[in-house]
């Protein structure tokens, strides 16, 4: 192994590093309360060296979520990728990131902030946001299905395919949200999770059947 492979190696590492410090100051204390000074002490870096890898705690922030929707992205690959029509992949897509949002309600979490992370303070460039939604995040998935379902004509096609995957994303982001937040409102009004989220799915599934 070369000098300049071995010195791109460790600085992958190192930035790596930087990630894993950083996820768990946002997930103890919150992304608001959490200051770059954290980050660099959990590190064990100086907060210069910090700032040589990430120029802002919203890059930082970007960078959490960008490792989340990778981990969603498998954990849904499964519904994705198997067996069945593009109605039944969706159903079963959207209960994957149900229990993902169980299972690592942390990540869940970040990825549902980005709306939060300003633009001009993150190193990503409009390419790469593109790439992360389209060829990373499960957001390209449903696209593919959806482009399943019309060529099934199980779905409809008067609606661009571009639109309803977004559409189903952000409502799937919106539902599971109100539940995590707003577990003392649903026991006053009598409704239980599961059944808001069956009710959830037997709705926009039949608003995008053909």
């Amino acid at each position: 192994m070369g000098i300049a492979e071995r010195k791109e190696r460790e600085k992958q590492q190192r930035r790596e590093e930087i990630i894993e410090a950083a996820e768990k100051v946002f997930f103890s204390k919150g992304f608001d309360q959490s200051t770059m000074d954290d980050i660099a002490e959990k590190a064990e870096l100086s907060k210069g060296t910090l700032y040589i890898y990430f120029k802002s705690k919203d890059d930082l922030h970007m960078a959490v979520a960008r490792k989340a929707i990778h981990m969603l992205r498998n954990y849904t690959s499964k519904a994705s990728d198997g067996e069945g029509t593009a109605l039944e992949k969706l159903g079963q897509m959207g209960r994957a990131c149900i229990e993902f949002s169980r299972t690592h309600p942390d990540h869940m979490k970040a990825i549902m902030t980005l709306e939060e992370v300003e633009t001009q303070s993150i190193s990503l460039s409009t390419s790469d946001v593109q790439d992360m939604i389209y060829k990373e995040s499960t957001v390209g998935a449903v696209m593919q299905i959806v482009e399943q379902g019309v060529r099934e004509k199980l779905i409809r096609s008067d609606i661009p395919m571009a639109l309803v995957a977004h559409t189903l994303w952000m409502s799937v982001l919106s539902v599971i949200r109100f539940v995590t937040t707003k577990q003392s409102l649903l026991q006053v009004l009598d409704l239980s999770p599961p059944k808001l989220y069956e009710s959830y799915f037997e709705l926009v599934l039949n608003g995008i059947r053909s």
